[in-house]
Parts: C-alpha cells; sequence; structure tokens
C-alpha cells in the first residue's frame, strides 16, 4: 500500500460522482470547505446516467423536476429526459460549480477503515493509494450495480450477452434473435426500440406491470423561450410538478384502500392496456394479480404497442435454464437467442456494503447492519463517526424526484459537518436511530408495500430497507434542522 502525502488530510471525501457527488461538491463549496476530493470508478460523471445507457433510457420524472433547483436547465428537448442529456447536464454542472478540479475518475474504493489513533478515515483504492480524511461520503446510488438472477445453464451460453446497465454499443441487433429476460422499467423502455432493428425479440415476464402513458413529447420552441427567459415561469412549473408528484403519485402507495388517486391511476392503466392490446388473453397475461403501487408503476407510451408487433413475443412460461442458444422454458420449448439481455434490474443496497467500511475499535459496517441496514435520517449511522450516506437505507422513492432527496441531504449533511467542527468527531446514538429507525418501520407497515405482494422492496422476512414512507415535503422539512440532541459530538479539548 502506499498513502498520499501524510501532510494531505482532506476535510471531505465524496464517494460518487453521480447528482449526488456534484451536490456535496457545490454544497461544500458553498459553505466554504473548499479542501475536498470526488472519486468515481467510472470513466464520465454522471452516476447513473453513465452505467444507463441502453436504447431507449430515459427518466421516469419529468425533465425539469429532475435537475437541481439551484441549476434549472432551460434547454431540456423532451418532457422526460433521454439518458444522453441528463449525462450533458451533470458535466455541465461540474463545469458552472468549478467541481472539475475536485473530481478525480477511474477511482475505485476497496475499502474505507477508520483510525482509532488519528481520528481520521482512511479510505483505499483499488491501485493500493490511501486517502486520509476527516469526513467521508457515500453518494453511490443504486442503480448501477447489475443484478443477474442465478438460471441454470447461463455459462453455457455461446452469444452475446450483458445486463442493460453494462449495454454493449459494439454489437449490432440488427436482424439478430434477441432475448429480454425481465419485463420492468428497464425493459419496457429497451424492448420499443430494439424491436424496430431486430429480427425477434422475446420478453421473459415473470410478473406483469401496472403501466401507464407516459405522454411524453418534444417542448415547443415558445416553451423553451419561457423556460429560459421568464425565470418565474420555470420556477411556477417546477413548483406544479413538485405538488402533482407529492398530492397525485404519493397517496397511491400510503394505503391500500380504494382512494381517487389509486382509483384514477388504475384506470389510466385500463385504458392503455385496452387501446394497445386487442388479444383479451395477452389482456390477461398483462395485468397484474397484486395492489396497484405495490410494485413500481412504469411509464411508457408504446411498450404495450411494440409487443403487437409481429417480430416481438412476450413470454410468460418460467425460465428452466438458459442453453448454449436460446432460453429454454418449463413448457420444454426452447426460444433461439443471439443475444441475451439482463434486464433485471439492480443491487440497491449492496452498494454500500460491496466495499468494508470499518469503523471505531474494527466494527464494521456489515456487522452493525447484521440484522438490516438502518441509518438516521437515511444518512448516517450509529457507531460510525464522520461517515455519511446521500441516499442510505430508507430513502427510496418512487412518487417524486431523487434529485430533490439529494438536495435536502446534501444541506443536512454540511450542518452535521459544521456541527463537527474542524477536528470533531459526530454521529447519531443508537437511541436516536433506533427511534428513527421505529417510525420509519410503523410507517412503511401502513403502506401498499407491506401488503402481502412480493417486490424487491422487501426482504424474505418483510422488512422493506428501501424505501422512504413518507413524502418529498416531510423528507424537506425534516432535513431542514439538525437536532444535536440526537448525536454524540466529540471535539477536540
Amino acid at each position: 500500500m502506499r498513502a498520499e502525502n501524510s501532510a494531505t488530510v482532506l476535510d471531505a471525501l465524496i464517494i460518487g460522482a453521480g447528482f449526488a457527488g456534484i451536490c456535496l461538491g457545490k454544497s461544500l463549496r458553498d459553505a466554504g470547505i473548499m479542501n475536498f476530493r470526488v472519486i468515481d470508478k467510472a470513466s464520465e460523471v454522471g452516476g447513473t446516467w453513465h452505467w444507463n445507457s441502453y436504447p431507449g433510457a430515459a427518466c421516469d420524472v419529468l425533465s425539469h423536476f429532475y435537475c437541481f433547483s439551484f441549476a434549472p436547465n432551460p434547454d431540456w428537448s423532451r418532457k422526460y429526459s433521454p439518458w444522453h442529456e441528463i449525462r450533458e447536464y451533470a458535466e455541465c454542472c461540474v463545469d458552472r460549480f468549478g467541481l472539475r478540479e475536485h473530481i478525480q475518475l477511474g477511482k475505485t474504493v476497496r475499502m474505507a477503515r477508520f483510525n482509532d489513533g488519528s481520528g481520521l478515515w482512511e479510505v483505499e483504492l483499488e491501485d493500493s493509494t490511501i486517502i486520509q480524511t476527516r469526513h467521508v461520503i457515500d453518494g453511490s446510488g443504486g442503480l448501477h450495480v447489475p443484478m443477474i438472477p442465478p438460471i441454470k445453464g447461463a455459462d453455457t451460453f455461446e452469444g452475446e450477452h450483458w445486463h442493460s446497465a453494462r449495454w454493449r454499443h459494439d454489437v449490432s441487433l440488427e436482424g439478430k434473435n434477441v432475448a429480454v429476460i425481465g419485463s420492468a422499467a428497464s425493459a419496457v423502455q429497451i424492448v420499443p426500440e430494439i424491436a424496430k432493428i431486430a429480427a425477434g425479440v422475446a420478453v421473459f415476464q415473470r410478473t406483469a406491470n401496472y403501466i401507464i402513458p407516459r405522454n411524453d413529447r418534444k417542448f415547443h420552441a415558445l416553451e423553451k423561450w419561457c423556460f429560459r427567459h421568464l425565470p418565474g415561469f420555470g420556477k411556477l412549473y417546477r413548483l406544479f410538478l413538485f405538488l402533482r408528484y407529492d398530492l397525485v403519485a404519493y397517496p397511491i402507495v400510503r394505503t391500500s384502500a380504494n382512494n381517487i388517486q389509486r382509483r384514477y391511476v388504475t384506470w389510466q392503466f385500463r385504458r392503455l392496456l385496452n387501446r394497445q392490446i386487442k388479444d383479451p388473453q395477452m389482456r390477461e397475461r398483462l395485468t397484474p394479480d397484486y395492489p396497484i403501487g405495490c410494485k413500481r408503476v412504469l411509464i411508457s407510451d408504446d411498450y404495450y404497442a411494440a409487443l403487437n408487433r409481429d417480430n416481438v413475443e412476450l413470454v410468460t412460461n418460467e425460465i428452466e435454464r438458459i442453453t448454449s442458444s436460446g432460453v429454454q422454458t418449463r413448457d420444454g420449448r426452447e426460444h433461439q437467442a443471439d443475444i441475451l439481455v439482463y434486464a433485471t434490474g439492480f443491487d440497491t443496497q449492496g452498494h454500500h456494503v460491496d466495499r468494508r467500511v470499518t469503523g471505531p475499535n474494527g466494527r464494521t459496517l456489515s456487522q452493525a447492519w447484521s440484522d438490516a441496514p438502518i441509518a438516521y435520517e437515511g444518512c448516517m449511522v450509529a457507531g460510525f463517526p464522520n461517515y455519511y450516506f446521500v441516499t442510505g437505507p430508507n430513502t427510496g422513492v418512487g412518487s417524486t424526484s431523487m434529485i430533490f432527496m439529494i438536495e435536502q441531504s446534501a444541506r443536512w449533511i454540511v450542518q452535521c459537518i459544521k456541527a463537527a467542527g474542524e477536528q470533531g468527531l459526530i454521529a447519531p446514538t443508537r437511541e436516536a436511530m433506533l427511534a428513527y429507525d421505529a417510525e420509519i418501520q410503523s410507517a412503511l407497515a401502513s403502506t401498499v408495500w407491506a401488503t402481502s405482494c412480493q417486490s424487491w422492496y422487501k426482504r424474505d422476512d418483510g422488512r422493506i430497507t428501501v424505501l422512504y414512507p413518507y413524502n418529498a415535503r416531510t423528507w424537506r422539512k425534516r432535513h431542514r434542522v439538525f437536532h444535536e440532541e440526537d448525536f454524540a459530538i466529540t471535539r477536540p479539548t
């Protein structure tokens, strides 16, 4: 191992150069903290939008709410931004806020350990470099570590294969037979695009999803002019979107009761399905058997229509195995494929512990989370001073913009750093953390996520460690105020 110059001790090290890293970098600079660094294993900034570049990749949150409130973008081309525009926006923010000098790319963290003697965090990279820092901010997101299910025979497939988040742009799909394993958020964007060029597309659906119209379109020239030249227009539109998500989308998950919002979204789903799928048997296969909102509600204007194409087949028989030349289902049929695409989602929590994090007295984060991942306000863990998560346990949302959530976390983390002082240590008390978790789990029990349906939101034991049970207004309110009584703060004498 080689350490950097021992005199070079950072005030903060940010892991991840996606929107969380960019927001924290700007927040630190605004607070007058300039001695920090942002590292990322990728070759470019952008986080999720660097890794997810598959055909049709776009955001499921409306463009003007999927950007920083302090950096509105008047130039979005569409209501829902395509991935390359979001990545370009991230690049622009890096330059606009003077972060380029702080960023180092191609740097993968191997482990982070707290030095009991110096009171510093030592972060070791894969090249054995060790970075000393007073504070570590984990800004890595949950949508970049591929989750590929273990399927019998997968290693025998002789064609090309990849996960949606590692798209092989060097491989042409033209004239090829493609098997898409998975039918959720990524698949509904991928399938309509690749069906235009592939000879055949087989979509393997394990569970039907609720899909409602995206109603996407290009912005008109007049709209763009208003966004650019009338600041009040953009602010009012953003406020409208914020309230729309909080007042229309959020209530869908709060209860399994048949409230007006749930009825409206269910009506949208049925109307879209009936309009685009004429075959009653296929409609039945595409109709979920669980309450709406229990799993992520998807949006698409063209997925159902793509399933009507002559070169697209919806396969709902369970996969038995993968063969050297395709996918065999339980009915004994082998679906020939030249290419396999795994649209099977992500390890949404594993990215926090895929590197070894060791706190004071040699206690690891995996030990602290042996029962379940818990973090006070989704950002800090008792016993791990000066270590922060921007989007930690129970911060996931499906009813607002993750960038909005990140902004609130960033403000709160900077308050914690300031409270610690120049060389102090800060961590929530165990009592405060457990009380917060008990509140969150109690609130989650009254959401549709806690019903009998199975989803990646919920563990086998029924505990939900990914999602936040309240709305965006509550998240903002709770992260505006730093409650010092909930923390153990040690300052040098």
